[in-house]
C-alpha cells in the first residue's frame, strides 16, 4: 500500500506541475495569436470570418476557444461547419465548409427569390432583373441551375423567409417529401416544382414534360406510373396527372417533332412535318364518357381519345404547328 500510495503522491505531483506550466505557458506571449488565417468561400469573405471569430487581442493558440469561434461563426446561415487549426508558434487557420444551395424559391412578390440551402435553411434573397425577354421563373431558373438546385414557383404569399431560420411551410416540406420518396434517378430529372399549396404540387421534367402531383402520399407508386407512361409514349406527353396514381391521365401530342420547353413552364412545341396543324389529345383511365371536337374554319381541330373504360377530354391546338395545353 505504501508503495501504491508513493505513485499516486508522485502522478499528481507531475500533473499538477504540467497544469501550472500549461497555465503559465497559456498565458504569456510565447504562444500568442499574431495573425489569423482566414480562408473565404463563396458567400463567406475572409473579412466575415475573422469578424465572427471575434479572437481576442493577446488570445494564445493555448487558451483560444475553439468552439466559441464555431458557434460565432455558425450564425451565418451559409456556414455548415468550421475548422480551427492551431499553427505553431502564432498563427490560427480557420475555414468554414458552406451549405449546399438545395432550392431557389420564388416569393409571391416574383421580384425576389430565396436560397433555400441544407437543412432547409433560408440563406440569402436575391433579386429577380427581368427582361423583356425572360420571365421571373426564367431569371430563376437560370439562377437555380447555376449552383445545381432545383426551382420551387408559385408558393403562397405565407411563406415569409429569415435568413438562418428553418423553412417550416407546409408547401417546402411536402416538396421534400417528394423529393426524399423519388428514386435519385427521377428526382434527377426534376427542374422544378410548382407549390401553390401542400395538395397541389407539380413538377416539371427536363424533358419538359408537366406532372401533376397533388400531395405527397403514395409517393413511390406516382413515380411507378410516370415512368411507365414516358416509356409508353416516349416524346409524345405534355403533362401527366398522377394525384390519383390508379387512375393517372395524361396529354399527348400527335406529332413527328417534339422539342423540350423551358423548365420554368414546361411548355413544349411540336412541328408536325406532314401538316401546318397539330393535334393534343387527353386520356384518362378513369370511367367516364368521350366527347370529340370540331373543326374551326381556321383549320384548327380537336380530338380526344380514350383507354377501355376511359374518359377523353380535349386540348387546344393553333394552326401555326405549336400546342398549347389545356388545364386538367
Amino acid at each position: 500500500m505504501g508503495i501504491v500510495m508513493r505513485v499516486v503522491v508522485a502522478v499528481a505531483i507531475v500533473a499538477a506541475v504540467l497544469g501550472v506550466a500549461f497555465l503559465v505557458l497559456s498565458n504569456t506571449s510565447t504562444f500568442q495569436i499574431t495573425s489569423i488565417d482566414a480562408v473565404a468561400s463563396d458567400h463567406v469573405s475572409a473579412d466575415d470570418i475573422q469578424k465572427l471569430a471575434k479572437v481576442e487581442e493577446g488570445t494564445t493558440l493555448l487558451n483560444v476557444d475553439t468552439n466559441a469561434i464555431t458557434q460565432n461563426l455558425m450564425k451565418n446561415p451559409w456556414v455548415e461547419s468550421v475548422s480551427v487549426e492551431r499553427e505553431f508558434p502564432d498563427k490560427l487557420k480557420i475555414s468554414v465548409t458552406e451549405r449546399t444551395v438545395e432550392a431557389v424559391v420564388v416569393m409571391s412578390s416574383r421580384s425576389v427569390a430565396w436560397y433555400l440551402g441544407e437543412g432547409e435553411v433560408w440563406l440569402e434573397p436575391v433579386n429577380l432583373d427581368v427582361s423583356d425577354e425572360q420571365s421571373a421563373d426564367d431569371v430563376a431558373l437560370e439562377k437555380a441551375t447555376s449552383v445545381g438546385a432545383i426551382l420551387i414557383t408559385g408558393v403562397p404569399a405565407t411563406v415569409d423567409p429569415v435568413a438562418g431560420s428553418k423553412a417550416t411551410d407546409e408547401v417546402i416540406a411536402a416538396v421534400r417529401s417528394y423529393l426524399d420518396g423519388f428514386s435519385s434517378d427521377f428526382a434527377s430529372q426534376i427542374v422544378s416544382f410548382t407549390a401553390p399549396s401542400e395538395a397541389s404540387i407539380s413538377c416539371v421534367l427536363s424533358s419538359g414534360v408537366e406532372v401533376s402531383l397533388g400531395s405527397p402520399t403514395d409517393i413511390s407508386s406516382k413515380e411507378e406510373v410516370v415512368k411507365s407512361l414516358l416509356a409508353e409514349y416516349p416524346d409524345e406527353l405534355t403533362y401527366i396527372n398522377v394525384r390519383v396514381p390508379s387512375s393517372p391521365s395524361y396529354r399527348r401530342i400527335d406529332s413527328t417533332n417534339v422539342t423540350a420547353g423551358t423548365g420554368a413552364t414546361g411548355g413544349s412545341t411540336t412541328t408536325d412535318s406532314t401538316t401546318t396543324s397539330t393535334t393534343t389529345s387527353d386520356t384518362t383511365a378513369s370511367t367516364g364518357s368521350s366527347t370529340s371536337g370540331t373543326t374551326s374554319p381556321s383549320g384548327t381541330s380537336t380530338t380526344g381519345s380514350t383507354s377501355s373504360s376511359g374518359t377523353s377530354t380535349t386540348g387546344t391546338t393553333t394552326s401555326t404547328g405549336t400546342s398549347t395545353k389545356s388545364s386538367n
